[in-house]
């Protein structure tokens, strides 16, 4: 008799965590985009951080570290001192005990907090539950580009993060087609709410540093082309993609991090 599968304990993205050696002027960068930025609040050790926030709780972090006064704070200075870019990705997690069950089953040692689950290894992935803050409002969740969610991340390197996540609850598909923004075959990893696209290790943006891209779902490209051409930014034109049509946004305009968007109706 078969017997069925776990259930997953991972849905989907959480948030992403973009470390940049200047906060303001990513602030500024990320509005020309058509974001609407949040204030982030003060950290013991220093950390500054801001927000791009949408309906469903996902998110982008812009986060910053002038010294390192603990480990975290270190590990983001250590980042920074090559150049900007995403330092983690976050997978949402709604149920951190059955996360933990399935973590201890695997032999995965782990820290808990109140806030998140981190692996001792791998470092560059961790868990969270899509926490609300009593300071969201309807007006941080509003974007003149018509982003409304994070839903899919890319990263490219060794494919030991793979079987992990089929452990977690994701659908491994091999030879899936892809445009990101180059056409080819990867493998991907389905959630029930996004999905990772494991690409190769020559296509890291710096060496060693395995989150290459973002996924932000929109109802209607239109809006991000108007939200570039108002702030002086030459709008792309989009493309045709296997989901549908997307728009990609290179690192040079987002602080090290490929950022496509796609239109879902």
């Amino acid at each position: 008799m078969a017997h069925a599968a776990p259930a997953p304990v991972i849905l989907g993205l959480d948030h992403i965590p973009l470390a940049v050696r200047d906060l303001d002027q990513a602030a500024r960068d990320f509005v020309r985009l058509g974001f609407t930025v949040k204030p982030g609040r003060p950290h013991e050790n220093g950390i500054r951080n801001l927000h791009l926030k949408f309906p469903d709780r996902t998110e982008i972090e812009l986060i910053t570290a002038p010294a390192a006064r603990d480990e975290l704070s270190g590990q983001y200075v250590h980042h920074l001192r090559d150049s900007d870019g995403p330092a983690f990705v976050a997978f949402y997690a709604p149920d951190f005990d059955a996360l933990g069950t399935r973590l201890k089953a695997l032999s995965l040692p782990f820290r808990r907090d109140w806030a998140t689950v981190a692996l001792e290894s791998p470092q560059h992935l961790f868990f969270s539950s899509r926490l609300a803050s009593p300071t969201d409002s309807q007006a941080y969740f509003t974007h003149a580009n018509g982003a409304y969610g994070l839903i899919g991340v890319w990263l490219a390197g060794p494919d030991d993060d793979q079987p992990l996540l089929a452990m977690l609850g994701a659908d491994l598909a091999a030879n899936q087609p892809v445009n990101t923004p180059e056409p080819g075959t990867a493998t991907v990893a389905r959630l029930a709410e996004g999905e990772v696209v494991f690409l190769p290790a020559a296509r890291q943006l710096v060496p060693g540093r395995r989150i290459i891209g973002a996924v932000l779902k929109t109802h209607d490209l239109a809006a991000l082309q108007a939200a570039m051409k108002a702030s002086g930014l030459p709008p792309p034109e989009p493309v045709t993609t296997p989901p549908g049509r997307s728009i990609f946004l290179p690192p040079s305009s987002a602080h090290g991090l490929w950022l496509e968007f796609r239109e879902v109706r």
